[in-house]
């Protein structure tokens, strides 16, 4: 009876094995596959119901933001289901943020409104920056203004009937011309000066002496400063080696 038992067991034992093999042989159960979704919105003024270009967007959750077109419009996929935090800056408008919820491969379509700022933006201005031809002008009235030196402007210069420079200084106080023969050997001298030095001649704001002589013709010529000592010399016009006056020349030619 004892052996029976012990056979019987065995083809228990054998039969379990078995159905555990079974078992274990067969596949796990696949993962769950999630569809991804897509959030696509316009923003447009809750006022005006017109599109808010240029805003910056943040999906909390998302690492990179993005921007709103020209038509308000944006659009963002490849989302995973899930609960998400749209977040909106833009100039002039209340910062916004709404709550979404996407669900297994869903498309959101959407417009949101943002509200205007109540407050006005202070105005702006815009100086335009002067022309060197115009902030030569002004320099030069300013200069003029202070009393140093002795000023011809471009009226004066056409009344005189000028030809020549020399013409322009002969009947300038503190100033000497003196000639030998023709006007290409005339020199002019400060004769409130030391030793009645000659000047340093600066055209349009350059060192000109040895390429300035008094028959230079005065046309195109539109103004002279003359400063016949250097203490009336004013410091933008005083050289290094300067021990006389200076003679400034201001022609339309230079620069606009």
């Amino acid at each position: 009876m004892a052996r029976r038992m012990g056979s019987v067991g065995a083809v228990q034992v054998l039969a379990l094995g078995m159905a555990l093999s079974v078992w274990c042989a067969r596949p796990a159960p696949a993962a769950v596959q999630h569809r991804t979704g897509a959030i696509i919105g316009r923003l447009v003024d809750r006022q005006s119901h017109g599109p808010v270009r240029g805003a910056r967007i943040a999906l909390l959750g998302t690492p990179v933001g993005f921007a709103s077109d020209s038509e308000g419009r944006f659009a963002r996929d490849s989302l995973r289901p899930g609960d998400y935090l749209l977040q909106v800056r833009a100039i002039g408008y209340a910062v916004a943020a709404w709550p979404l919820q996407l669900g297994d491969g869903e498309v959101l379509h959407h417009d949101f409104e943002l509200e205007p700022l109540p407050v006005q933006l202070d105005p702006v201005l815009v100086e335009r920056q002067p022309r060197f031809a115009e902030q030569r002008r002004r320099e030069f009235e300013r200069r003029q203004a202070e009393g140093r030196g002795y000023f011809i402007t471009e009226e004066q210069i056409r009344q005189a009937s000028a030809d020549m420079l020399s013409d322009l200084f002969r009947n300038v106080p503190g100033v000497r011309i003196q000639c030998r023969g023709s006007a290409a050997g005339c020199i002019v001298r400060m004769a409130r000066a030391a030793r009645e030095c000659r000047p340093d001649f600066i055209v349009d704001g350059f060192p000109a002496t040895y390429s300035t002589s008094l028959d230079m013709p005065t046309t195109g010529i539109i103004g002279v400063e003359i400063y016949r000592t250097l203490s009336e010399t004013p410091l933008e016009f005083v050289r290094s080696n300067g021990q006389c006056g200076t003679i400034v020349i201001w022609t339309r030619s230079g620069p606009g």
